[in-house]
């Protein structure tokens, strides 16, 4: 189900921007690369390059997640990825 876009208060491109940073402020060796748009209720899917515990930092981005959804009625789905597997062509 898609939000109400009435409660908008930032553009796509804010929101994304808003997860990045509240996200590397936990995780700051973290990278981020935009998977396209989303497949059915999220507005995008962010995959995050991170070494860690897979469990924990999902946890945390979830709620990252969550808050920015809140705050701006954009849904980003984040999947968690071994930072060894960042495209060095993305970088």
């Amino acid at each position: 189900m898609k939000v109400n876009r009435d409660i908008e208060t930032a553009s796509l491109d804010e929101a994304i921007e808003m997860f990045q940073q509240e996200f590397s402020s936990r995780y700051p060796e973290s990278q981020f690369l935009i998977d396209g748009e989303g497949y059915e209720d999220e507005d995008l899917d962010l995959n995050i390059y991170v070494d860690g515990d897979e469990v924990e930092i999902g946890k945390y981005a979830a709620e990252v997640s969550a808050r920015v959804q809140q705050q701006t009625g954009y849904f980003i789905l984040p999947f968690i990825l071994p930072l060894e597997s960042y495209p060095l062509s993305a970088a």
